[in-house]
């Protein structure tokens, strides 16, 4: 067992103790760092974890929001897209999406036409360059495998890929530590001490060394994503339901013949659902799905339906070659955090945040936040933080993150999956290394191959017992058992340890 720190360490009263450490968590972390509180975060797994590793893996201004007159949201996108683009542009790039457009769609060509010159309006002071229409004979020559039956058009637009969104968040983590957050990976939060309303101090679990610590803290923020509602409980009775989860399945398979150029966004035809498929990491990423989920939020997969409808959709869109399950490499699912709300489809439900405050449930120094996006973390991050600095009774010290540039950017390398780089920054485990750190997990051959190197490296770093390691691989061949569907076992057994 690891041992990282003792109870010596936590003596003292953090201004704020942050729980969860997906995008939101680690934003937060560094705000809040950067504005002079200090902050303690904690994550039950690793940094990027949840559903931050289960995204489309775009930057984008929420297209599909208009037809809700969700304005705000799609300007607010917009103008995180943006500078997220400057910030992180080692890790954030400009993408091309292209639109057909077929008679009887549930958007019409003059509605779709209506929507790039909004969306273009709302971002009046992007980089990206302005949508373009195509006609139907100039959309087959560019993306020739795209159906073609009842084709009108086309509408090419931009937006802005992250390869790696995990890495967002693992830099964000690094950042908040630079500017003296304490932040800690594999530290499960197991109780909330409530007396009189009040969150008087809680109790974790380090995973590495097994060994529980209590911390107090003097404002306490739930930012565990899907997880929301299971942290309250822990509060006690008369908290209500914040969370209606749904979920987000894809599929990886390599590039095929005819497989588009550029991203791909179109309405499924079963539902008229978004769907997308995007050039990503030298192969074809298909989704999404979005179905309310209310199963195991530690074990999520695709189910064999979500396949299904996703090979049934993206055969649908690409004519050229017919998808079928033997060409999935992988899937992978992540469940979004969406407010509760009852009797609603999982489409219609608000992509906009809540920073809700559960001083209204009678607790005075809780807060939760519901939902998210990727796109608009930083912005969350920014409200979260004013909101806890007049809590607590501060000043209220300008936001330092939107003209701060990442760690990362003064190489100005793509992040590529590498053989040990970046290897052991907050990493402790295989599934850490290869999946939000090196991303060879992501790869067609799911990082089987290293991962006998990897466990030997964090076995002398770490001075690992031998079973600390075998758990280790364990969990990655569990993780890599969900994510290849059927093809788990064969994937297994190939490889001996």
């Amino acid at each position: 067992m690891l041992t990282r720190f003792s109870q010596s360490d936590f003596n003292k009263e953090f201004d704020v103790i942050i729980i969860g450490g997906g995008i939101n968590g680690c934003g937060i972390a560094r705000d809040a760092a950067l504005r002079g509180l200090s902050v303690l975060l904690l994550e039950k797994e690793d940094f990027g974890y949840g559903c931050t590793s289960a995204s489309t893996r775009l930057i984008h201004g929420g297209l599909r929001y208009l037809e809700y007159f969700e304005f705000s949201l799609v300007r607010e996108s917009l103008r995180e897209r943006e500078l997220l683009l400057k910030n992180a542009s080692h890790l954030v790039k400009p993408i091309e999406l292209c639109i057909p457009i077929y008679k009887n769609d549930k958007r019409s060509f003059l509605e779709i036409k209506a929507g790039m010159l909004l969306y273009d309006f709302l971002s009046f002071d992007k980089t990206l360059p302005y949508h373009k229409i195509m006609s139907r004979d100039e959309f087959i020559k560019y993306e020739p495998g795209v159906n073609s039956d009842n084709l009108v058009g086309a509408a090419i637009y931009y937006d802005a890929q992250v390869t790696y969104p995990e890495r967002i968040c693992v830099e964000n983590a690094i950042m908040a530590n630079q500017a003296s957050a304490i932040v800690i990976n594999h530290a499960e939060v197991i109780s909330l001490k409530n007396e009189l309303g009040k969150i008087t101090n809680l109790t974790f679990l380090d995973k590495l060394s097994d060994k529980q610590f209590t911390v107090k803290g003097k404002q306490i923020i739930n930012v565990s994503g899907p997880w929301v509602d299971k942290l309250c409980s822990l509060a006690g009775h008369g908290i209500k339901r914040k969370i209606g989860g749904t979920k987000g399945s894809h599929i990886i398979v390599n590039k095929f013949p005819g497989a588009p150029n550029h991203a791909i966004y179109s309405s499924a035809k079963s539902d008229n659902r978004p769907f997308f498929i995007i050039p990503w990491n030298d192969l074809i990423l298909i989704g999404t799905t979005d179905i309310h989920y209310d199963g195991d939020l530690d074990s999520v997969n695709a189910s064999n339906s979500e396949v299904d409808y996703l090979i049934n959709e993206a055969n649908n869109l690409i004519t050229s070659y017919k998808l079928g399950k033997k060409d999935i490499l992988y899937t992978y699912s992540g469940i979004r955090p969406l407010p509760y709300i009852s009797n609603t489809k999982p489409g219609a439900i608000t992509r906009k945040h809540i920073i809700f405050d559960h001083k209204d449930e009678g607790i005075s120094n809780l807060i939760s936040v519901i939902g998210g996006k990727l796109t608009t973390y930083r912005n969350l991050s920014e409200q979260a933080t004013d909101r806890l600095l007049k809590k607590l009774g501060k000043k209220n010290v300008k936001c330092k993150t939107k003209d701060l540039p990442f760690i990362g950017i003064s190489n100005q390398e793509t992040i590529q999956p590498s053989n040990q780089k970046p290897l052991l920054e907050f990493a402790y485990t295989v599934s850490d290394v290869l999946l939000r750190r090196n991303f060879l997990g992501l790869n067609p051959d799911l990082g089987m191959p290293s991962v006998e190197k990897v466990a030997h490296d964090l076995k002398e770093k770490y001075c690992y017992s031998d079973d600390d390691i075998k758990k280790q691989i364990d969990e990655y061949e569990k993780t890599v058992s969900l994510r290849t569907h059927e093809m788990g076992e064969a994937i297994q057994r190939e490889v001996s340890f």
